[in-house]
């Protein structure tokens, strides 16, 4: 009999540790009392965590070396003369992979000059060998692109002696 009591005494504890507290609402009738004024710590405000812009990543050899092939076509005469007098100076003091890629590329634009891609190539040499499979890659795009820009003068020079030949026929002829 004393264990059943227990138990059941400790049932009641728990029993009613686990119920809600009972609710206390104003009667409707009655407005809601305010309590009087006291000091009061400031409102806890909700701090919103900082926004970041997007981390670009960090630009490849190659990204940099395209950008200023663009760069390179879009640079008036004057410009282009300057950047081809500056980056010839550069690469006498240091020859870097990047530099020497600079120079190549500057020497096998329109604007360097006619002559000038066979120096290109001298300096692509070297870079078509290179461990850097990036610049390696970059270095035989723009030696292909020479040896285009090498033909395409070719059959302009061939197309250009036959149209002179052939003035001159005509010129006989008459």
């Amino acid at each position: 009999m004393k264990a059943t009591v227990l138990v059941a005494g400790s049932m009641a504890i728990l029993v009613a540790g686990c119920s809600a507290p009972p609710v206390h609402e104003p009667p409707v009738s009655e407005p809601p009392v305010s309590e009087p004024a006291t000091v009061s710590e400031p409102p806890v405000v909700a701090i919103e965590p900082e926004i970041k812009p997007p981390v670009r990543p960090a630009v490849s050899d190659s990204e940099t070396l395209l950008t200023y092939v663009d760069h390179v076509r879009k640079l008036p005469a004057a410009e282009f003369a300057k950047e081809l007098d500056t980056v010839r100076k550069l690469y006498a003091r240091a020859r870097t992979e990047m530099i020497r890629m600079r120079y190549a590329i500057l020497l096998s634009a329109p604007a360097a000059g006619p002559g000038e891609d066979a120096r290109a190539m001298e300096l692509l040499d070297p870079l078509l060998k290179s461990a850097d499979a990036s610049v390696r890659a970059l270095a035989t795009l723009l030696s292909a692109q020479i040896q285009e820009q090498r033909r395409a003068q070719g059959l302009q020079q061939k197309l250009d002696a036959l149209m002179s030949l052939d003035k001159s026929m005509i010129e006989r002829g008459r």
